[in-house]
């Protein structure tokens, strides 16, 4: 009997770790699904440059997956490269100026978002149009995460 016992505590520990899983709903696993881009996200002041940065890409980056009827993560792995953005444009029937034009389009409205909401100032605002609007999209995407790392 000395010698079932640890094979029965071990078998009861198995059966509460199991019952445990399947009443946290183990037994039907179902991934996140993808946000819907078209939601419009709500603008407040953080008080932190960083946090407002992370505001600026995501709801740019949710508008312009809006406008190209994408998913806002399937636009970001297309922005990493020009073989992705070419691959992006082709598998959905979108010329290249077009979807670069549609995510400088989200990204400026989501500046003047930041500035109606007290979280930029004008002459900030103003910076960050210029660059928007000067710079590949890519490459803003790029430099806003690299200064927000700089921030953080």
């Amino acid at each position: 009997m000395t010698g079932i016992r640890p094979l029965l505590v071990a078998l009861v520990a198995v059966a509460i770790l199991l019952g445990a899983y399947l009443a946290l709903g183990g037994a039907s696993y179902a991934p996140t699904p993808v946000a819907d881009p078209c939601v419009p996200r709500e603008w407040r002041d953080p008080g932190n440059v960083q946090s407002v940065i992370e505001q600026i890409a995501l709801s740019g980056l949710d508008g312009a997956a809006c406008d190209l009827h994408v998913s806002r993560e399937e636009l970001v792995l297309a922005l990493r490269n020009d073989e992705a953005i070419e691959e992006f444009s082709a598998e959905h029937g979108i010329a290249r100026e077009d979807a670069e034009t549609a995510v400088r389009d989200g990204l400026l409205r989501a500046v003047d978002d930041a500035q109606q909401a007290g979280a930029l100032s004008g002459f900030v605002a103003g910076l960050i149009r210029r660059g928007i609007e000067s710079v590949p999209p890519s490459l803003v995407l790029d430099t806003l995460e690299r200064l927000r790392g700089l921030v953080g």
